[in-house]
């Protein structure tokens, strides 16, 4: 179709990227659910960001989610699949949902609904801001003209390139939510700590206990100035119902790395479930001119 690629990007909403940046690129989204008490939410649909993580704030509950079914994934790729001949779809890492096995039967399943297109489904082996810069990268390359193939070659070197560093409020919602098993014994009493994480690869690590939000920050900074080693990065900083820090993150970024992009996008509700608000982290890349995601007048524009 005329002003669009022939290359869509889908990706399931763990992805954080602005609607603004998801519409701007014609990428996409594939709503997981989030049920808080009584009620169900499709995140992004029904519920924003923004009333999520005021509701987590104000009444205390512990939401919980659930994967896109199979059928959901195959409503998107038809989305997609008016526009472009070929999809790509990337999800968020199978380590954390089932949501690429929902894509990969969604795919298997199409049939002739999906007859006259192409369609790969890549695991991502990350989530959140790391997932939105992986899916940027991917939808910029599709607009400057790559085929199927060598948006998806391009995706799978970039993938393992992608850190993401975050530190959380507290541990609570995670030990509420029954996911912090697998560090619970290495950590110990952590009370009064603000845990910073990193993910890579699928997997996630605590780094430190920081006792402040600020040292937390400081430490944040300094930990992906170590990662990328005084090269031009691709930034993409994320806040759970954290503007304020999120601007002062940004400013210590800037000032202490060649930044070649950097933006700020809002938490999904899909990881801030289980992580709480008060979230703040940072998912970044280092790049050269074949793995840049936009020319630098549209840096600007973010």
């Amino acid at each position: 179709m005329a002003g669009y690629p022939d290359v869509a990007i889908v990706v399931d909403s763990a992805c954080c990227l602005s609607t603004d940046l998801l519409r701007r690129w014609h990428i996409t989204q594939v709503p997981h659910e989030l049920v808080i008490g009584d009620r169900s939410y499709r995140d992004g649909v029904d519920i924003t960001t923004s009333d999520f993580y005021k509701i987590l704030r104000e009444d205390r509950v512990v939401p919980t989610t659930t994967a896109p079914q199979p059928q959901e994934f195959l409503d998107g790729l038809q989305a997609a699949s008016e526009f472009a001949g070929n999809i790509l779809c990337i999800t968020v890492a199978s380590n954390f949902s089932v949501a690429n096995r929902s894509a990969q039967a969604a795919m298997e399943t199409a049939g002739d609904d999906l007859a006259h297109c192409r369609v790969k489904v890549v695991d991502s082996q990350a989530a959140a801001g790391a997932l939105g810069l992986i899916a940027l990268a991917a939808a910029r390359w599709a607009a400057e003209g790559c085929d199927l193939d060598q948006v998806s070659g391009r995706v799978d070197r970039l993938i393992p390139r992608v850190n993401m560093l975050a530190f959380l409020e507290s541990f609570d919602y995670l030990n509420r939510s029954g996911r912090v098993s697998k560090i619970k014994a290495w950590t110990g009493s952590l009370l009064g700590v603000r845990p910073l994480t990193e993910l890579q690869g699928g997997q996630a690590r605590l780094l430190e206990r920081p006792r402040s939000r600020r040292r937390a920050i400081d430490r944040l900074v300094a930990i992906t100035q170590e990662r990328t080693n005084g090269m031009p990065v691709v930034v993409n900083i994320m806040e759970a119902g954290a503007a304020e820090d999120a601007l002062v993150l940004e400013r210590l970024i800037r000032d202490a790395m060649d930044c070649r992009e950097l933006f700020i996008s809002q938490f999904t509700p899909v990881m801030g479930a289980h992580t709480g608000p008060g979230l703040l982290g940072a998912a970044f890349y280092t790049c050269d001119d074949q793995l840049s995601t936009m020319e630098a007048d549209q840096v600007s524009e973010l």
